[in-house]
């Protein structure tokens, strides 16, 4: 099955979500010999290519895993934006495509390819629920240069007693959504109704998003919000998703909630305002804010 999305039984549906334990690299297992050094922000990053002998990976869940993905360019295409596309097959049973499209980050250098330049990095989250994993990554074997990948694995705690909900300082328009028999606030966000948020020093801020699905769209969708600070966007974060079985929006039976995607910002030494946003025009998505 060949799905652009998460799979189900592969996300913790918790609505406690976990914390998360700092990030660490994983290596392949098979077919990691190879490796590519590139210099970003004057700090070495350890790099693989995704080659026709796919990368293995082993993990032991639960386990959030985030997918850092990069593509090289000759130096006379770099005013333009690279598409790309890699597959992530888990558990020899479920195929997820990535795709990418980002400009080239011009201050990159590479080590073995000092002629090339790179993308900006193209970043993609699973969760793994508990057990035993095995991942493999395979290129896209139209495209001309291998997919550079760094798999970073995050260990999960519980929250307890310090999770918050919060809500916006403004948003326009709450909504309500029913699942598995609780009912939730979300706030409609989009490019033109972006909502503003007061987060409080060393706290990390997640944001819970579903994107709202009409009867035009199909069945599998993506979407990306865009978070700024003082005008300056500080994330831009890409999900696929599709429609969810088991949620309804309140008062509108005609639109269907997606399943929920996640992402977070990490703790700041001052509190915050941030401004959040849809990227996508012609998109809407509901989201809840938490702080631990």
């Amino acid at each position: 099955m060949n799905l652009t999305t998460y799979y189900k039984k592969y996300i913790l549906i918790l609505i406690f979500l976990p914390s998360l334990l700092p990030g660490k690299l994983l290596k392949p297992v098979m077919n990691g010999e190879e490796k590519e050094i590139l210099i970003i922000n004057k700090k070495r990053r350890l790099y693989f290519p995704i080659k026709s002998d796919p990368l293995e990976y082993k993990i032991e869940g639960p386990m959030r895993l985030e997918f850092i993905s990069r593509y090289p360019v000759l130096k006379k295409k770099q005013n333009k934006s690279i598409s790309y596309s890699y597959k992530i097959v888990i558990d020899q049973k479920d195929t997820v495509t990535v795709n990418h499209r980002f400009k080239v980050q011009k201050t990159i250098k590479s080590i073995q390819h000092p002629k090339h330049k790179y993308t900006y990095s193209g970043n993609y989250f699973i969760n793994l629920e508990k057990g035993k994993h095995t991942l493999k990554l395979l290129e896209n074997k139209k495209q001309k240069y291998p997919v550079l990948m760094r798999l970073i694995s995050k260990e999960f705690e519980s929250l307890g007693k310090n999770k918050k909900i919060i809500k916006p300082t403004i948003a326009k328009n709450s909504i309500k959504l029913k699942s598995n028999d609780k009912e939730l606030t979300y706030y409609e966000c989009s490019s033109k109704l972006p909502i503003e948020i007061k987060v409080k020093k060393n706290k990390t801020f997640r944001i819970l998003s579903r994107l709202e699905f009409s009867e035009s769209m199909g069945p599998e969708e993506s979407y990306r919000i865009r978070i700024k600070e003082n005008n300056k966007v500080v994330g831009t974060y890409y999900f696929s998703t599709e429609r969810s079985p088991s949620t309804l929006i309140k008062g509108h039976l005609d639109k269907v909630p997606g399943k929920w995607r996640s992402c977070e910002i990490p703790p700041a030494k001052k509190d915050q305002t941030y401004l959040i946003e849809i990227a996508d025009r012609d998109k809407v998505v509901f989201t809840r804010f938490m702080l631990y």
